[in-house]
């Protein structure tokens, strides 16, 4: 075996608390970020081929069971700590029979089963319940996003490290942009930038100029970007399997009066907002204060959320929402994105990563300053 128990990335010893404190006899991991953190192995061909499932079933006491195609049980077992791996032969054995034997194995078939409902097809479920017509079935979700918003210091480390990837490839493009470059190009030099500082992949690249920036995610277009043009972007790799989500502004040429006072305001927030990501305060209160702000700065404010956490997925709980209750802890890793937009006219866009300590918020998006609106000469 590759590595120990104690070698994952994640917090495990959290993750089996509470699948032990749950309301389970057991839980199975069946996402690609669920069965990544539970064994710490990434199978990719679980993103790629949907019906390829990969499946993790721990009840907390026991090792796991780690159920997988027949192709990847060689690197699961180079990569991973499960030791436990049943492998089904494609297209002749079916990952969901496997399942429901493996649970009538580990004395479940009548108990209460967690399997992620958000994500197991339909068909899948309707088959399970066939096979285990005296098992309950809840939803497992909760156990393990309540393990994942703690992360590891391994994890903000990493989370950190991805971040300051794609600031240096987002300064890097913007400082290269000439009056006559298309988002195509802004894009193609992001996108180089993010391989070329540590990411194993592009999660995504929304760089526009103009009056695309009017717009929240719009794809690289032909627009040819000249000069007076602000430059925005949103961007995000994945460094080790964990996304980086950056927001930053740049202006091709010299900022004016407008320019300056809507990023003044925009600051003022954002600091403010950066100061309340501290233990106890929920994303339903900063939400609030946003809104708050928002209206007294007179900007705009029509949106959903303001910032999120994030780890193996570009939005993880808790959420900077009018509905999250989930109140801040030590360890706890959250951005705060701080933007305003007229569609088809303009944008302003920054968004920063802050780790949850005992007392004051760290940034960890430092590498890019974006105190100010980066200037490109022109």
């Amino acid at each position: 075996m590759a590595k120990r128990f104690e070698d994952a990335l994640g917090d495990l010893p959290r993750l089996k608390r509470l699948i032990q404190a749950s309301e389970f006899d057991l839980v199975v991991a069946a996402s690609p970020e669920n069965v990544l953190y539970t064994s710490d192995v990434f199978i990719s061909t679980q993103v790629d081929i949907r019906d390829r499932l990969a499946l993790v079933v721990w009840d907390g006491v026991r090792e796991p069971v780690f159920i997988l195609c027949r192709v990847e049980e060689g690197f699961a077992r180079e990569e991973g700590w499960i030791t436990d791996i049943r492998a089904y032969k494609e297209f002749v054995t079916s990952p969901i029979d496997m399942l429901a034997e493996v649970i009538d194995e580990l004395g479940a078939s009548r108990g209460h089963v967690g399997l992620e409902l958000d994500y197991l097809p339909a068909i899948y479920y309707e088959r399970l319940r066939a096979l285990l017509p005296n098992a309950r079935f809840g939803r497992a979700e909760p156990v393990f996003d309540r393990a994942r918003v703690i992360k590891t210091p391994r994890e903000r480390d990493r989370l950190a490290e991805g971040f300051r990837g794609t600031e240096r490839a987002l300064k890097e493009a913007f400082l290269a942009t000439r009056p006559g470059d298309t988002e195509r190009d802004m894009c193609f030099r992001l996108a180089d930038g993010i391989l070329r500082h540590g990411a194993e992949s592009v999660a995504f690249t929304h760089i526009n100029g103009g009056p695309n920036t009017g717009f929240p995610h719009k794809d690289p277009s032909d627009y040819r970007v000249k000069r007076g043009d602000i430059l925005k972007a949103d961007a995000g790799g994945r460094y080790g399997r964990y996304y980086s989500n950056v927001g930053r502004t740049a202006k091709l040429g010299p900022l004016n009066d407008e320019d300056r006072s809507w990023w003044s305001r925009l600051r003022e927030i954002h600091h403010e907002l950066i100061d309340m990501v501290r233990p106890g305060n929920t994303g339903r209160q900063l939400f609030e204060r946003a809104t708050a702000l928002h209206e007294r700065h007179g900007i705009p404010f029509p949106y959903a959320h303001n910032g999120h956490g994030l780890g193996l997925l570009v939005h993880e709980r808790p959420l900077i929402s009018p509905h999250e209750d989930m109140a801040f802890e030590p360890g706890m890793m959250s951005t705060i994105e701080t933007r305003v937009r007229w569609v088809g006219k303009c944008g302003y866009h920054m968004e920063d990563l802050l780790e949850v300590t005992e007392g004051s918020p760290v940034l960890r998006s430092d590498y890019f300053d974006n105190e100010e609106i980066l200037v490109v000469d022109a």
